[in-house]
């Protein structure tokens, strides 16, 4: 239906022919095409499987460049940040899942003209399923801590915070205070706390001060964390309370127990509620951790933390999803 009386978008002032394609308007005399084109450049539009190729399949642009594409190598690359650009810049595609969730997050450090930046990485995994669904990343300047993970928190839409019900992460600056906030159940990363006792114990060089204490505390810490409730659990505690009062071997191992016996519910939890299904550690976003590595490493990117971002945020939409298995599966069950 065509207006029949149509107003000018300059002065909202009656309009009157101006030639067979024009309009003017009678107050400014301002005219225009009533079928304007499309200024600049035609748009080369870039397949999607090149961004598969390169971000996931690991391919640099130069080895898949060839003489059957009608362009220089540097207008290759060029086509390639467009579509790379065009890809990001359309609304998140991940699919959320249904259901009660459980939150898995870590940081991934980087360094640009001497500051630190961290890569913040969410996950959500339904609490009866095995398969985490990560959220576009979240880069901010700075070291860790509370008042930037709350930033990254706030970033979860909010039907699916308010679906969450527990969160997986390392010992992480202020993650204790950010779950109780939100009415979290914790549950921090086996990994990471064996991981710090792995480094002294990987040759248990018994001329070394404390060499003997050191393997039996590690021991000690691996039958508190899968111990049930009761009798054998309550002595492994009062061992680990002796051995802390006494000589570990080095500063770090004692800070390390100690901070243990203060966590060590936290790192119970996935026993104290089993229905959750809580992973025992963060491994599914420390291989999300390694991908980016990976991708960086073969295609030369991440320069500066735009770059960054924009690459890490196209490599996670094209594969969103990784297995994450709860502790009724794992072996440490």
């Amino acid at each position: 239906m065509q207006s029949k009386h149509a107003k000018s978008p300059c002065c909202a002032a009656p309009v009157r022919r101006f030639g067979p394609r024009r309009r003017q308007c009678v107050q400014c005399h301002r005219t225009w095409t009533i079928r304007p084109k499309k200024r600049g450049r035609p748009l080369r539009r870039t397949s999607p499987a090149l961004l598969h190729q390169v971000l996931v399949e690991g391919y640099t642009l130069g080895q898949l460049f060839s003489d059957r594409v009608p362009v220089a190598l540097p207008a290759y690359r060029y086509r390639f940040r467009q579509a790379l650009r065009r890809w990001v810049s359309r609304p998140s595609p991940q699919h959320i899942p249904p259901g009660p969730l459980v939150l898995l997050v870590d940081g991934l450090w980087f360094e640009f003209e001497g500051i630190p930046w961290v890569l913040y990485l969410i996950a959500l995994k339904p609490c009866r399923g095995h398969q985490a669904t990560f959220l576009d990343p979240l880069l901010l300047p700075g070291r860790e801590g509370a008042s930037r993970w709350q930033q990254a928190v706030d970033a979860i839409p909010v039907h699916a915070k308010k679906r969450t019900r527990a969160v997986v992460a390392d010992n992480l600056p202020g993650i204790e205070k950010i779950a109780r906030h939100h009415e979290w159940i914790l549950q921090l990363c086996h990994f990471h706390l064996l991981l710090k006792l792995q480094a002294p114990r990987r040759r248990v060089r018994y001329s070394l001060r404390g060499g003997s204490v050191r393997e039996d505390i590690y021991q000690s810490m691996r039958n508190a964390l899968s111990l049930p409730p009761g009798k054998r659990l309550s002595q492994t505690i009062e061992h680990l309370q002796r051995l802390s009062r006494g000589d570990c071997g080095t500063a770090r191992i004692k800070t390390v127990l100690c901070q243990f016996l203060v966590d060590l519910p936290f790192y119970r939890s996935y026993l104290a509620h089993p229905n959750l299904g809580l992973p025992l550690t963060t491994n599914a976003v420390e291989s999300m951790c390694r991908l980016v590595r990976e991708m960086l490493r073969s295609s030369r990117a991440g320069s500066n933390p735009k770059s960054l971002l924009l690459w890490t945020t196209a490599l996670i939409r094209l594969r969103p999803t990784i297995i994450c298995n709860g502790h009724q599966i794992n072996r440490n069950s």
